[in-house]
């Protein structure tokens, strides 16, 4: 009898990224059960013919449609009627439609702290700098000895 090491593991132990997958298992299905949107639809009851109609008549279209029937399972069984599929139509509209206008109006701002606004502005300071860099190399003049000889000559500034 050999005394070889079966390759199956127990079944309570689990790797590490076993784990994992079955953390963010749970992790998306309880947003998904918080979320309405991701939420599978409830079948509503199927509404019963009132009792004021004679049962001959509504027996008759039951015997017309009943090939059909039995071709394709009932929306009352599957419970995705028409109308919850034009309800949750005309929320995700207005959803993305809300969408487009949030980035519409992010994308059309001009002034104030926008992401575009910032940028050219580090852009410029970093050219300003570098100008002041270089122009300090080249003539021995600190940069900030650069600031106070235009501040003077400019006017604003009385250095005397």
């Amino acid at each position: 009898m050999s005394l070889a090491l079966s390759s199956t593991r127990c079944p309570t132990f689990q790797s590490a990224s076993q784990t994992r997958t079955a953390r963010r298992r749970v992790a998306v299905a309880a947003q998904a059960s918080s979320d309405p949107l991701l939420q599978k639809p409830v079948a509503r009851p199927a509404e019963q013919p009132s009792s004021s109609e004679p049962a001959a008549a509504a027996a008759a279209p039951a015997a017309a449609h009943a090939p059909a029937a039995a071709a394709a399972p009932s929306a009352a069984a599957s419970g995705v009627t028409i109308e919850y599929q034009r309800q949750q139509a005309k929320a995700m509209r207005q959803y993305f439609q809300n969408l487009k206008l949030t980035e519409t109006v992010e994308k059309s701002k001009v002034f104030g702290w926008t992401r575009k606004n910032e940028i050219s502005n580090g852009r410029w300071v970093m050219m300003g700098l570098l100008v002041g860099l270089m122009t300090e190399y080249a003539t021995g003049v600190s940069f900030i000895d650069q600031l106070k000889l235009m501040g003077s000559y400019m006017g604003l500034l009385d250095l005397d």
